[in-house]
């Protein structure tokens, strides 16, 4: 059952470059967050995937796919940012200011599952960075102390797009050799760095 007020495009045409620029265009020109199509991140995603995939004969036909997709994700990437920061602008806006009115107010249930998400990492974020700044304003290095403690023994998944030989890792351990392809569970600080130089990429892990 879909969300009252939120259309979808599953049983209509694949998005089109008209309508997405029409959607950017008055997100644009408008101070308020419109109610977008409930699919329409996942409807261009999958747009985006039948171009890459469709067998092209001629390498006109490829060029013509590939400048698609470039415009589909500039006009999607484009969408999403201006709505963010409407939203971001809205979240960090003083609950207090008497000159915000009820109309300047976010309506987040006009937000897209994406951007909830999104939206989830950044709480996230504000509340660690409450937590560091509260713990040092009260003075207790012992629980600054068990932070780092806790960092240093995070460890991240990894898939290496490079080889690399052997290499101690900041908890002494010896990791490697390792070639394309292969996955690991690195100490957060080598996981960072060897992503920073291009020989790993982080294996995401949604929580459900």
């Amino acid at each position: 059952m879909e969300p009252t007020g939120r259309s979808s495009h599953k049983d209509e045409a694949p998005i089109s470059l008209k309508s997405l620029s029409n959607l950017l265009l008055k997100e644009i020109n408008t101070d308020s967050l419109q109610n977008l199509p409930v699919d329409l991140y996942h409807e261009v995603t999958a747009r985006i995937e039948t171009l890459r995939g469709s067998s092209k004969e001629f390498v006109t036909e490829e060029r013509i796919a590939q400048a698609q997709i470039q415009l589909l994700f500039s006009a999607i990437r484009l969408l999403f940012e201006t709505r963010y920061a409407k939203i971001e602008a809205s979240r960090k806006a003083d609950f207090f200011d008497k000159k915000k009115n009820q109309s300047e107010m976010i309506d987040y249930s006009n937000m897209t599952r994406e951007e909830k998400f999104v939206l989830d990492g950044s709480l996230e974020t504000e509340k660690r960075i409450d937590m560091i700044l509260s713990t040092i304003l009260t003075g207790r290095p012992v629980v600054l102390e068990k932070i780092s403690n806790m960092l240093s023994h995070k460890r991240i998944p990894v898939r290496f797009i490079r080889p690399i030989d052997r290499f101690i890792g900041i908890d002494m351990v010896t990791y490697g050799p390792y070639v394309e392809e292969d996955i690991a569970l690195l100490p957060s600080d080598n996981a960072r760095a060897l992503t920073e130089n291009g020989f790993v990429e982080e294996i995401q892990i949604l929580a459900p």
